[in-house]
């Protein structure tokens, strides 16, 4: 094919990632990668023994490759690939990982795992590690973001726009040329895949959990392969038959390079305080806030209505969910769960919560409706709001553009720290956890990210009182 002046774009794009300098990030920047770090290890060690992940792990350890990376809380070392599929199994486990909201997807869950599986044999250090961590979400977020229409086409963004993300991360801690990434992203676009088929039986499948560890896995293999001479086609981003033309519109291929090195995407992750799906987020925060200022009981509660976009109330009005993540994708279990239990408990979205005769006397008063005012403030932020009728005929009502963890309303270190320490409650003890704080909080100043992944083998159960 001719080339066009647009489909110089994956290699601007390439040239870019491949040259991207530790002291060209801004130090905000960095830290905030950290902070994502630590929320996705976080949540991915909570998940850890979920049945999805135990199963992927073990697979991970029978897989036979050479013993070069760590399994989050599997002493033995498994191959890069290996590890990478399991901890980005488990980081997308319990639906509390982080969130892009122009590209519909989780790069957190992806991109991290590829970077530490690959990281541990390259022998890499901080500096280096943290860089491969910006770029790829630079390189998921950018291109996910310009083929946003992928989920209208029954794709999952976080498994087809994730494959860039990991492939941009390995590369970087491989060394990869440009020539090199852009020939990866040309073997990345015909691994891209993921189909939202799971949404469509909630009931019995685990498929979607996958869907953190599979790009991730892919990612290293198609950067292992540019590495090692095998070509890929130019132009996979936005060629004829690219990314952005099979899984998009191809309308802004102009997003993949807009404002390089001055606006970054790790500005706009959201961090997920609730273990469902993050179009809920905003109307879960707005009947905590009604529930907060007016002191009502669930008991004070004649209807409920929520106002919501399009998006998310489309398939999402199960009554009677069948399934963890059948409740996760519940609009009414949604707000049951944020009345009567704490929805920043993962545990609040179980089978035992579900067949609960409150949660579901609570559920049968839900109704919603979508706003078209709302559908204004998409992708970039995901509204939503409530009207609550109380059975004394007074109204209550709060609408809000977005959620808490949000660009526009964020989550600080500390709040980050008070997730992660919450999730593994129970599950490992406080002297372990400070010292993983303190690994990843100075990355930027380790030799070698060793000491983080040793202690990420070695999980010790806590200490009994």
């Amino acid at each position: 094919m001719t080339a066009t002046a647009t489909a110089d774009r994956t290699r601007e794009f390439s040239a870019f990632l491949s040259t991207l300098d530790f002291e060209a990030i801004p130090a905000r920047i960095v830290e905030r990668a950290k902070d994502l770090v630590l929320d996705h290890l976080g949540v991915a060690l909570h998940s850890a023994d979920l049945p999805w992940s135990r199963i992927v792990r073990d697979y991970a350890g029978a897989s036979g490759e050479i013993a070069e990376s760590t399994v989050y809380g599997r002493e033995h070392k498994v191959g890069r690939r290996a590890a990478a599929l399991a901890n980005g199994t488990a980081a997308h486990g319990v639906e509390l990982d982080d969130t892009h909201n122009e590209s519909f997807s989780h790069p957190g869950t992806v991109v991290i795992p590829a970077a530490l599986a690959v990281a541990e044999p390259f022998q890499a250090n901080g500096r280096d590690f943290l860089t491969a961590v910006v770029a790829g979400y630079e390189a998921q977020c950018r291109i996910g973001a310009a083929a946003n229409a992928a989920m209208s086409r029954g794709f999952h963004p976080t498994a087809v726009a994730g494959v860039f993300g990991a492939t941009t991360a390995a590369a970087r801690l491989m060394r990869l040329t440009s020539q090199q990434i852009e020939s990866a992203f040309g073997l990345a676009v015909s691994m891209a895949s993921g189909v939202m088929q799971f949404a469509e039986d909630p009931e019995s499948n685990m498929v979607k959990r996958l869907h953190g560890g599979l790009p991730s896995h892919n990612g290293i293999m198609a950067a292992d392969l540019a590495c090692a001479g095998f070509s890929g086609p130019r132009h996979a981003l936005d060629g004829r038959y690219g990314f952005l033309r099979m899984f998009g519109d191809s309308k802004d291929a102009a997003r993949l390079t807009r404002d390089l090195g001055a606006a970054w995407e790790i500005d706009q992750i959201s961090v997920k305080l609730y273990a469902c799906c993050r179009q809920f987020h905003a109307f879960m925060d707005a009947i905590r806030e009604c529930r907060s200022e007016s002191g009502i009981t669930p008991e004070d509660i004649q209807t409920i209505e929520v106002i919501v976009t399009q998006v998310a109330i489309e398939d999402r009005m199960q009554y009677r969910p069948r399934s963890v993540m059948a409740a996760q994708y519940s609009l009414p279990y949604a707000v049951a769960a944020t009345l009567l239990m704490d929805p920043q408990e993962p545990r609040s979205f179980s089978e035992e919560a579900m067949v609960r005769r409150d949660m579901i006397r609570l559920m049968d008063r839900v109704t919603a409706r979508t706003d078209p005012a709302l559908e204004r403030f998409l992708p970039e932020k995901f509204p939503g709001g409530v009207r609550i009728q109380l059975r004394n005929g007074r109204f209550i009502e709060c609408t809000l553009r977005d959620s808490v963890g949000t660009p526009e309303r964020p989550i600080d270190r500390a709040g980050i720290v008070c997730k992660f320490r919450a999730l593994l409650n129970g599950i490992t003890n406080t002297e372990w956890q400070d010292r993983v704080l303190d690994a990843v909080f100075s990355l930027e100043k380790s030799d070698s990210v060793a000491t983080l992944a040793a202690l990420l083998r070695l999980v010790p159960k806590p200490t009994s009182p």
